[in-house]
């Protein structure tokens, strides 16, 4: 408020005082709900005896919902004698910048003999501004400091000027002291005219100090919560950023992130907030945020430390000996040791509850120790369960377990193997490496008493810190485009020498962590080289561990390099080519054509752009899925497209397989969703030798197999279904006759033999069938059912030949011990061992032994059924040798059969016809062929003999009617073939039309007499 004064009377000039205040509330009020602060001058005409400061401050100020006076200070006074006017600025205030701009001889003044009395704002509050400034140059100028006190004392508030040449001779830094706010145009102007005159200058920057105000809180947040941080400014700005600074970090600029917002995008002219989303010891630093103008010269920062209450990230629990051995002692001690990283924190450390003391506290681990005793005398325990609780000053805390496996006498155990200590059956050993250069652990399983192969998680220590990096970015430190950059070149170095296991699956870990960022983060086509690069380098490394890991980390590495592949965006570049890896683009063409590894890729799109990318040596690391029969080439050939719409590709893959037992190639494509490969959209065609074409509707990895799988013939798909149909039918009729006829049929031990087999065998067999009829329909099966359905087909077909073995053996001891008959408990105990524990334990046993196999799998999921391999490799061999071995011993009785009825017919061929015999004979085979299993002959020659012969179809088409059948044949000859049976038959059809014809009789009676 500012004052001039000339005679009048005290009393009115309170009251012109207080009219003015009062004018000033009513123009206020009149605007509305706004933001802005409004500035008043008052003049007062009168002499200086009125204390306007103490009159100001007894005053009540008025409120309302439109406006508020929070406050009214004297800012500056004018004193005019005759003509001559002289205006002052009160103590904390100084010259505006309209005052210093208009009369120049009033800046830095403390009294302006000047009529400015009108100007508005006379004053403003003085504020402590400082200028940072660096300015590069090739050759330092002799006069740029006398340049700098030049421009630079003619601001506003001018206080210092320090300035500090650098040892180097490449530059100066110097530093501005002000105490006014200033317009970002004047400093840029002022560094403009300073690099105009002097030619030998680079560069120059400035950043300020004071003049934004940041909001971050002064107290200590909570561990893992959310905070809003946030800068404004007074001036409207170009651009805004952030940074955190942390004495392990350096200073690096915050991003877009998994834990972090950035609210103030697109545009931060006047505000800039950021919102942090899970708080950790990560987080903890000092915040700068910075308001940069439109010309890029002069930016505008605060600073501000977030502190929180920490909690330790990563908590090492260990214990010596690993392995308590009870086997030794009767008595063990056990210390376990809780390990955690030195912080500013005061934290509360507890193993089992028993609060700890740290055994050295300036350590920069520290460690907390506890000894356990085991009492191997005592109550077994399978292992000693610890956990450490560490808590912070807020009272937020968390714990890290350790279990202890308890060696017992007895107990399964792998020897030590130096350096693996004695460790328990099932467990896993674990020790740090000490290669140099390499950080991380080794791991080895104790697997049946045996140790399995170590697995090397050791990572060079410059990877370490790639992975470090790639995860700060992707919570959101350093995450721009030259941060992405930084870190694919520092990848591409650290890849180009020898790698392990567990660098491929630390680089792997990176892609992955820098696809996801992609998405969030621009990247562009600078890091392009050496992302490829680096891709390239891990597959010229064998992947030592167990197949699971190894599918999951190559269906991880294919879906993270072509998402970067989408997403970094292209320019200039035409692509890169790497041993391992090829990149090519098209843009703005209908058709694109590009050949990657001799594969011609051709895709037509209406995209302006088109990516296409080949990897070598990735296929085969892929899991075969539904395809596990299959052979696969090298190369996965991937294209991305950046527009959505229509799109076709045809890929021309050079036929480098001459294998006809490998005759069926198929067109497939990894489905990222499902992670499978998949033929949806895609056909095959040969137009060539030499040259095999896949046609797709659609984008993604595409390759081609070529499966062990026979050419499918001519409806035989049609022939299975209609005679599977009727066997199952023909079973379901079989199990209800028997059981309307049991009580009628089973009169002897004999037939009661026969007949609990033949149901058995027909009970096997109808739920084998069906399991075969569900497991074609691919479409619908998860895995899950897969499995089990080739499971179910598995154990009933079995257990259907081993019902077929109890039928077979039953016979043939009744042929050769005539006068000893089985007795019914022996045998009922006998088949149902053979019948039902045999196919158990030798299922179970399969399924185990493939369940750890990494090469050959239990089943195939692209037909639910056992896997073939090669020859004695597959467990189709645990469903042959069983098949074959009863077969030939069901065709050993059936011989025997045929011998025992030609003996009395050779005795008495001079008295009964040879054709009674041979009708005998034929009755046998007959009869007994489908109960016995012979018709699976067929299927033996199917599968033992060579594709390329030309009666194999034949064979095919003869083993799938007949076996398709057989429930057929066992209704005929079972029910139908046995007289006694038919008899009953006929039997139960007579009562029923008898019952029903009396019961029409007594139905016409009963009518008759109503």
């Amino acid at each position: 408020m500012q004052l001039l004064r000339n005679k009048s009377s005290r009393i009115q000039e309170m009251c012109m005082l207080l009219c003015a205040i009062l004018f000033l509330y009513c123009q206020i009020s009149s605007v509305g709900a706004t933001n802005q602060t409004y500035i008043a001058e008052v003049m007062i005409e009168g002499n200086a005896s009125l204390d306007v400061s103490a009159f100001l401050a007894g005053l009540q100020w008025l409120a309302t919902d439109t406006a508020t006076i929070m406050e009214a200070t004297l800012i500056a006074q004018c004193e005019i004698i005759g003509d001559e006017t002289t205006c002052w600025c009160e103590n904390g205030y100084i010259w505006s910048d309209v005052v210093c701009d208009s009369v120049k001889t009033c800046c830095n003044t403390v009294k302006c003999v000047a009529n400015i009395s009108d100007y508005t704002p006379l004053c403003v509050p003085k504020v402590n501004v400082s200028l940072v400034g660096t300015i590069d140059t090739a050759l330092l100028p002799a006069d740029l400091e006398t340049t700098l006190q030049t421009e630079f004392g003619a601001m506003n508030g001018f206080s210092s000027l320090n300035v500090t040449k650098r040892t180097s001779g490449d530059g100066l830094d110097f530093v501005v002291n002000l105490s006014a706010m200033f317009k970002t145009t004047k400093v840029e102007g002022i560094l403009s005219t300073v690099q105009q005159s002097n030619a030998g200058i680079l560069n120059i920057n400035v950043t300020s100090r004071g003049l934004v105000s940041i909001d971050v809180p002064t107290w200590k947040v909570c561990y893992q919560s959310t905070r809003k941080l946030s800068c404004t400014i007074e001036e409207e700005m170009n651009s805004c950023m952030w940074q955190i600074s942390r004495t392990d970090l350096g200073t690096q600029t915050v991003g877009a992130g998994t834990e972090v917002d950035i609210l103030s995008l697109p545009t931060c002219t006047l505000d800039t907030a950021i919102l942090l989303l899970n708080i950790t010891s990560f987080w903890a630093g000092t915040y700068t945020c910075i308001f940069t103008g439109s010309a890029g010269t002069v930016s505008h920062a605060a600073s501000a430390d977030l502190m929180v209450a920490l909690l330790p990230e990563e908590i090492n629990m260990t214990s010596i000996p690993p392995n308590p051995d009870c086997s030794v002692a009767q008595q063990i001690q056990v210390n376990v040791t809780c390990s955690i990283y030195k912080s500013k924190e005061e934290y509360t450390v507890a193993i089992n509850d028993t609060r700890l003391s740290p055994a050295d506290p300036n350590s920069a681990i520290i460690s907390y120790y506890r000894t356990f005793t085991i009492n191997c005398l005592g109550t077994r325990l399978q292992s000693l369960i610890a956990y450490c609780n560490v808590t912070n000053s807020l009272g937020q805390n968390t714990t890290a377990p350790l279990d202890v496996p308890i060696i017992y006498p007895g107990d399964p155990v792998c020897e030590k193997d130096d350096p693996w200590p004695k460790t328990k059956n099932g467990s896993k050993a674990t020790i740090l490496c000490t290669e140099p250069g390499r950080v991380g652990k080794k791991e080895r399983l104790c697997s049946s008493k045996v140790w399995q192969d170590p697995i090397d998680l050791c990572i060079k220590e410059a990877l370490n810190t790639v992975a470090a990096a790639a995860g700060d970015f992707e919570k959101g430190v350093g995450a721009t485009e030259d941060g992405a950059s930084l870190i694919f070149d520092n990848l591409k170095n650290t890849t180009s020498v020898q790698n392990t296991y567990g660098d491929v699956k630390a680089t792997v870990n990176v892609f992955s962590t820098m696809s996801r960022a992609s998405s969030r983060v621009t990247m562009g086509e600078t890091l392009l080289p050496n992302f490829i690069d680096s891709a390239s380098n891990i597959l010229n490394t064998t992947w030592d561990t167990d197949d699971k890991s190894k599918v999951k980390l190559a269906t991880s590495y294919l879906t993270s390099v072509e998402e970067l592949v989408k997403n970094i965006r292209l320019n200039t570049s035409e692509g890169h080519n790497a041993s391992n890896v090829q990149l090519q683009v098209c843009r703005k063409s209908s058709v694109c054509n590009r050949t990657v590894f001799n594969v011609e890729v051709e895709v037509n799109s209406s995209a302006s752009e088109v990516k296409t990318i080949g990897l070598q040596k990735i296929a085969s690391l892929l899991p075969k899925g539904a395809f596990t029969d299959a052979i696969y080439p090298s190369l996965v050939v991937s294209a991305t497209v950046n527009e959505s719409g229509p799109v076709n590709i045809r890929l021309a893959f050079p036929t480098s397989v001459d294998d006809k037992s490998y005759s069926t190639p198929h067109c497939v494509f990894w489905n990222i969703t499902s992670e499978r490969w998949s033929q949806e959209g895609c056909n095959y065609t040969q137009l060539s030798s030499n040259i095999s074409f896949c046609d797709c509707d659609h984008l993604t990895s595409f390759s081609m197999l070529l499966s062990k799988t026979p050419v499918d013939l001519p409806f035989m798909d049609q022939i299975t279904y209609i005679g599977l149909g009727i066997s199952i039918c023909s079973l379901v009729v079989f199990i209800t006759i028997e059981a309307l006829v049991w009580h009628a049929v089973v009169k002897t031990n004999l037939s009661h033999f026969r007949h609990t087999a033949l149901i058995n065998i027909s009970l096997c067999l109808l739920l084998a069938d069906c399991s075969f009829v569900a497991a074609t329909f691919q479409n619908i099966l998860t895995d899950t059912l897969c499995i089990l359905l080739t499971v179910a087909q598995h154990f009933f077909y079995l257990a259907m030949f081993f019902w077929m073995l109890c039928l077979s053996i039953m016979l043939l001891h009744q042929l050769i011990f005539v006068f000893h008959p089985l007795r019914k408990k022996v045998f009922m105990i006998l088949s149902m061992t053979i019948g039902y524990a045999c196919p158990t334990l030798t299922v179970g046993a399969t399924y185990m032994y493939y369940d750890k196999r990494t090469d050959v799998h239990y089943y195939s999921r692209s037909t639910c059924w056992l896997t073939y391999d090669s020859p004695m490799k597959g467990s189709i061999h645990a469903f042959l040798f069983p098949l074959g071995t009863i077969i030939f011993i069901n065709m050993f009785s059936m011989v025997v059969v045929i011998v025992t009825l030609l003996k009395p017919a050779a005795a008495e061929s001079n008295k009964k016809d040879d054709k009674e015999a041979a009708k005998s004979i034929i009755k046998v085979i007959i009869f007994l062929t489908p109960v016995f299993g012979g018709t699976w002959i067929l299927g033996l020659f199917v599968f033992l003999m060579d594709d390329n012969k030309s009666i194999k179809p034949l064979i095919h088409y003869s083993f799938t009617i007949v076996n398709s059948l057989q429930g057929l044949f066992i209704l005929l000859t079972g029910c139908f073939g046995e007289k006694r049976v038919r008899d009953e038959i006929v039997k139960l059809v007579i009562s029923g039309r008898s019952a029903k014809s009396e019961s029409k009789k007594n139905l016409t009676v009963s009518t008759a007499k109503k």
